[in-house]
């Protein structure tokens, strides 16, 4: 043993650039955060854009994904801009996901194999989720949601990562 040195041997610390260092990030904030608001054509327009302009508002850097790009159009015929499609978003580019309420759009998004694959990789990779209780549907598709606890209380929701509700003003907190 004294042949070789102390055991288990340090490992060297690398000289590393400040600039490329997370030692020294924000840890505990929302902001420069990637949160992907999933929604289709038929969105509830009020869903998307109350919880959108929170995390703006926060500082955080909310990005629509549908199922394709241009606009989508919510239920009252406001358009919305897409940033990325689910042909080219991955889950692990983002910090959460959020899916908005909307009766067409939830259906859209239940029946495409990329959204809830999105949403899979998501849980899969410990991202937070949120829904409106309009979305549930959408979870309902997902392998996870049978893990889940029927119990949506705060104590589930911090064990789990994935809040449900339809209350605007939670969603937005949250």
């Amino acid at each position: 043993r004294e042949k070789y040195g102390p055991f288990p041997p340090k490992a060297p610390v690398p000289d590393i650039s400040p600039a490329l260092s997370m030692a020294n990030t924000v840890k505990n904030s929302i902001k420069t955060r990637k949160i992907a608001l999933l929604a289709a054509d038929g969105v509830d327009a009020a869903s998307l854009t109350t919880v959108k302009d929170a995390l703006e508002a926060a500082g955080a850097i909310p990005e629509v994904i549908a199922p394709h790009l241009g606009n989508i159009l919510a239920e009252d015929n406001t358009p919305i801009p897409v940033v990325r499609s689910f042909l080219t978003a991955a889950s692990v580019l983002y910090d959460a996901v959020y899916v908005a309420a909307g009766v067409n759009s939830v259906a859209t998004l239940e029946a495409d194999a990329d959204a809830v694959h999105f949403l899979n990789e998501a849980y899969r990779h410990c991202k937070a989720i949120a829904a409106h209780t309009g979305a549930l549907q959408v979870l309902e598709a997902t392998y996870f949601f049978k893990k889940l606890p029927e119990d949506t209380s705060a104590e589930s929701v911090l064990m789990e990562g994935v809040i449900v509700s339809g209350d605007m003003a939670e969603l937005s907190a949250s």
